[in-house]
């Protein structure tokens, strides 16, 4: 078992090598399974690993006294938890397991080792870092301003492409094993609105839902209905910075 997922989301932000990648796999990490709706994390446990998604899907949350809990994003194989484990002991938000899946524990001090070995990992490591919070902006703007319809096509597009990054997403269609709940929380909403919203998108023509998948039938026109525009992953810029495009 090896972190392959981790690999290919490290390629887009740095020009790895062989020795790169060989450093990486070699990380290993024990791996740890886990069911779907499964606490991964609790806020204000202690943390002892850096956990990386191998497969399957989860979302990073903060909860409310009264039970009430917003989504802060979704984590796809590849992405690491946060590498808030190499600075603080505790965890400041809870991670859910959205699907059934597995993720690697790898020991901090083992991280540490390989960003002060490789400057081409520690760049990755960075822009991993660099597009997270480019993440968090955009829901910051799309809860803050934009309708409900906005919203959900605009999550929905920017999970399509995250997962064609991961090799998730078969052309226009992908696995969406989001709950109508789950993409309520993520956006601020509730799941009868969100219920309401995604039939819209159906009846006008530019998805089409069927159990836990989701077809894009005219993405172009969805893109433009919610303001979507990839730039904020930044994966042009980095190409572009080391003459790959």
């Amino acid at each position: 078992m090896t972190l392959e997922a981790l690999v290919a989301r490290l390629h887009y932000y740095a020009d790895l090598g062989d020795a790169d990648r060989e450093q990486l796999l070699a990380l290993g990490g024990k791996v740890r399974s886990f069911a779907a709706n499964a606490e991964l994390v609790s806020a204000g446990e202690p943390m002892d690993a850096v956990l990386v998604m191998r497969e399957g899907w989860a979302a990073r949350y903060k909860e409310l006294e009264d039970g009430r809990r917003q989504i802060l994003n979704i984590l796809l194989p590849g992405d690491i938890f946060d590498l808030q484990v190499l600075v603080a002991a505790e965890a400041d938000h809870s991670v859910l397991a959205i699907s059934a899946g597995s993720l690697y524990a790898i020991p901090p001090q083992a991280v540490r080792d390989l960003m002060s070995g490789s400057g081409a990992l520690t760049m990755a490591f960075w822009w991993t870092q660099v597009q997270e919070e480019a993440f968090l902006r955009e829901q910051i703007v799309r809860n803050g301003r934009q309708s409900a319809q906005e919203r959900i096509g605009h999550l929905l597009l920017e999970l399509h492409r995250r997962a064609q990054i991961v090799n998730l997403a078969n052309g226009d269609a992908m696995r969406l094993p989001m709950t109508q709940t789950q993409i309520a929380d993520t956006l601020g909403l509730t799941p009868i609105h969100t219920n309401r919203v995604l039939r819209r998108l159906v009846r006008e023509g530019y998805i089409e839902m069927n159990r836990q998948w989701i077809r894009f039938l005219d993405p172009d026109a969805l893109a433009a209905m919610c303001g979507f525009d990839p730039s904020y992953f930044h994966l042009d810029a980095f190409r572009m910075r080391l003459g790959w495009g």
